[in-house]
């Protein structure tokens, strides 16, 4: 038996509607304690459909599972109160050119200071006026997986990519905004609780998920 809304225009099924629960406070609460269940998405989906069934998400966004607006990846991740960083010095980066096709050449820095995945992407730009590196081929991965290796000491190091979450879709972009037309994934990966960025492997050249606050050499590309 359904529950009638004032308007008498539609009826919230009773499946949606939790008698031992009182207020959004109490459908949190109860849907926490289902997140290590193998049905972790239905509380979700039960909202979804009833917000659907009010108006407030789209039918789109029903099957889909997104919202038609995301957050960007990078709000809420930078450091408050820490300093900026300095450029890296000249013993602590590596520059490469290596030409492509139709005659464009890419720029590489590999620079051997580890900083988290934000703070790297601003050195980036503030230092060399580019970005965290996107990766579009083998070639291209094999090439900075090499060079990466010879020039940092650690097994990682991070490239431009982030993955993001809602509900049960993981996502992967690159943050320069280029087609996201190759990835070279460990296995298990990518993984996703909520928001995590992409470390290139400097042994293997896979890709793995690493919490965006950890610090790692990392790649600029300009």
């Amino acid at each position: 038996k359904g529950l009638g809304a004032d308007s008498g225009s539609f009826l919230i099924p009773s499946f949606l509607l939790q008698p031992n629960i009182r207020g959004w406070d109490g459908w949190r609460r109860q849907s926490s304690l289902r997140t290590h269940s193998h049905h972790r998405g239905l509380p979700e989906m039960k909202l979804l459909v009833l917000l659907a069934l009010l108006g407030t998400v789209s039918a789109h966004q029903l099957h889909e599972g997104t919202p038609e607006q995301e957050v960007p990846a990078e709000q809420g991740e930078e450091e408050p109160g820490e300093p900026e960083p300095p450029c890296p010095t000249e013993s602590e980066s590596f520059r490469m050119t290596v030409p492509g096709s139709g005659g464009h050449t890419y720029r590489y820095v590999f620079v051997n200071n580890c900083q988290t995945f934000w703070r790297a992407r601003k050195l980036c730009a503030r230092c060399y006026r580019g970005r965290l590196a996107s990766i579009h081929n083998y070639s291209t991965n094999q090439r900075l997986r090499c060079t990466a290796r010879a020039r940092t000491n650690r097994g990682q190091v991070w490239i431009g990519g982030v993955t993001s979450r809602w509900f049960w879709r993981v996502s992967s972009r690159w943050i320069d905004h280029s087609p996201w037309n190759y990835s070279n994934w460990a296995r298990g990966n990518p993984r996703c609780f909520w928001k995590t960025c992409v470390a290139l492997c400097t042994a293997s050249g896979q890709w793995r998920s690493v919490r965006c606050r950890a610090r790692l050499p990392f790649i600029c590309e300009y």
